[in-house]
């Protein structure tokens, strides 16, 4: 059996990455690092067993890095689903120091620790050289957590999320997020790849044990808006 180490469980992705890893077979163990006590819905899975999640409470974001480098064993796979907005961090620059630094520096430690899969929740657009911030550093983070080198390198890039968040993140994001779950399903679909946090979560996981097995053939894999919602179809199939 294997470990899993959660960024940003608390939030709208990494809620249902943590509901999802619990019910999956293939981890043992759920980290989870946050700032405050987590406040889960419930301390067992659906299917009544009892809750796998080990929570590592440290408000100092700055020592995270310091904290996954100690755990003791190390985690075997990293979902990072850690994030916030220009809005909600109040500056630019403190939106590029929580977005791409915390992320970065964890990620790096994880990959230290000897994590063999990082499995990166992006977003829709994301690129190094766009002229927006927010597509701008999550395009410069992929870039460097793809150079890290784990085995596998998973980068998920879904549209608008759709879900019900526990606070606001600005009044762009609340209306991208209205809009996304009035055009979901329709012609209009295709211009924001409107997409259920819940299918994130659980792509995110089911890429996460893929890699632990090397049933992936490529270390490094970017899946689109368009790709992840085809996967939920196939999910839904299934």
């Amino acid at each position: 059996m294997s470990s899993l180490l959660v960024l940003g469980s608390t939030g709208l992705v990494g809620t249902e990455v943590i509901k999802h890893g619990q019910e999956s077979q293939a981890f043992n163990r759920l980290i989870t690092l946050t700032r405050r006590q987590p406040n889960f819905a419930t301390t067992t899975t659906t299917t009544g067993e009892e809750t796998k999640i080990e929570s590592v409470v440290e408000p100092n974001t700055s020592t995270w890095p310091t904290i996954i480098k100690d755990l003791k064993p190390g985690a075997h796979a990293y979902i990072s689903a850690f994030g916030t907005t220009r809005a909600k961090a109040g500056s630019s620059q403190n939106f590029k120091d929580i977005d791409y630094g915390i992320n970065y520096e964890s990620a790096k430690a994880a990959k230290a620790q000897g994590a063999k899969v990082c499995v990166l929740v992006s977003a829709y657009g994301a690129s190094a050289k766009s002229p927006f911030l927010y597509m701008k550093t999550k395009g410069e983070l992929e870039d460097a957590i793809i150079a890290l080198k784990f085995p596998y390198t998973i980068i998920l890039r879904p549209g608008v999320l759709l879900g019900e968040r526990k606070e606001a993140h600005g009044f762009a994001n609340d209306w991208a997020q209205k809009i996304g779950g009035w055009i979901q399903g329709t012609w209009f679909s295709p211009l924001m790849q409107p997409i259920d946090a819940s299918d994130v979560g659980k792509i995110a996981i089911d890429f996460a044990q893929r890699g632990l097995t090397d049933d992936l053939r490529e270390s490094v894999l970017t899946v689109s808006g368009a790709e992840l919602n085809e996967l939920v179809n196939d999910f839904k199939v299934v």
